[in-house]
């Protein structure tokens, strides 16, 4: 029952979204508005509503963050090594890296862990989804930064025609990481958010998810596979599978148990980001593959995911 009732609906949303464009009822146009709604606006609120409101959790924050953290850390560092070992095109390897350690963590990785601990008791599932929202910060950063110095190296041009300045920028200025500093300085200060500010964060919040997933599924349906079938299962591999495997021996090291460490694995399990593909192309990087990278990994991740949900934990 935990796979039918935390995973079909994430996946029914992207397979409406899916249904949707291909039936012409998105666009393209849309599906930009749809992103940019739930980027800029809708999860920045969810995000902050959620911190401002949460019960302190710093040390399972901590433990959240280091597996995180490492296992994303290791999955780069084989990636690489796998994408120079198998002597990839050098223009494609920033892209096959980046899809190997990037992943879905706000779209797809929250609405997740949101529907795994319904049931649990609310204490209990807000100290865990506030330790998680404290965690993904430095994590999205590192995401950030590890793909801009990756695709800035393995590209079509060369690494002197991009503005780091801008992208620091841009990685500074990000809604989601401002809005998680911002709930976290009103959790750690003690004040109380208002009623009527809660209540628009928390209505304008919950239509993050669904947005955001449906747009998911409506820029897979239009991503056309390339053929590179091997690199594709190996990236595919090394995000779904192998991140998984080293966030559970990093996780139970820290101590992580039973919902907790499930809850962290889900993290890093879940799919390559969509968020990569854009960023393949802004940088000139090996597009087409960074987009078969997204579609192949979003479909392998229901099966990677269902074994995870299914394990005793």
């Amino acid at each position: 029952m935990q796979i039918l009732n935390s995973l079909v609906p994430i996946f029914a949303v992207i397979a409406l979204g899916i249904l949707l464009r291909r039936n012409s009822a998105l666009t393209g146009e849309t599906t930009q508005a749809f992103n940019r709604f739930a980027y800029y606006f809708a999860l920045p609120m969810f995000l902050f509503y959620k911190l401002g409101g949460a019960p302190s959790g710093t040390g399972l924050a901590n433990r959240f963050m280091l597996t995180l953290f490492g296992a994303s850390l290791a999955t780069a560092i084989v990636s690489w090594l796998v994408t120079v070992a198998a002597n990839t095109r050098f223009s494609s390897r920033g892209a096959l890296i980046q899809a190997g350690f990037r992943g879905n963590l706000a779209f797809i990785g929250l609405p997740l862990i949101l529907f795994t601990t319904f049931e649990l008791p609310y204490e209990q599932r807000a100290l865990l989804e506030a330790a998680v929202l404290v965690a993904l910060t430095p994590v999205a950063i590192f995401y950030n930064g590890a793909s801009v110095l990756v695709l800035a190296i393995y590209n079509q041009r060369t690494e002197s025609s991009f503005s780091w300045k801008s992208i620091f920028f841009n990685i500074v200025t990000n809604p989601l990481l401002l809005a998680c500093l911002a709930g976290l300085l009103v959790q750690s200060s003690g004040l109380r958010i208002p009623t009527a500010v809660a209540r628009t964060c928390e209505v304008v919040g919950a239509s993050a998810f669904p947005m955001a997933l449906v747009g998911i599924g409506s820029q897979l349906a239009s991503i056309s596979v390339a053929t590179r079938w091997t690199e594709l299962l190996i990236t595919t591999g090394l995000k779904n599978v192998f991140c998984p495997v080293i966030g559970w021996l990093i996780g139970r090291s820290v101590g992580l148990q039973g919902m907790e460490l499930l809850v962290i694995l889900i993290l890093c399990a879940v799919p390559t980001a969509v968020s990569s593909y854009v960023l393949t192309d802004q940088m000139d990087g090996d597009t087409e593959l960074a987009a078969s990278s997204v579609v192949i990994g979003t479909a392998c991740s229901m099966v990677t995911l269902s074994v995870l949900l299914a394990l005793p934990f």
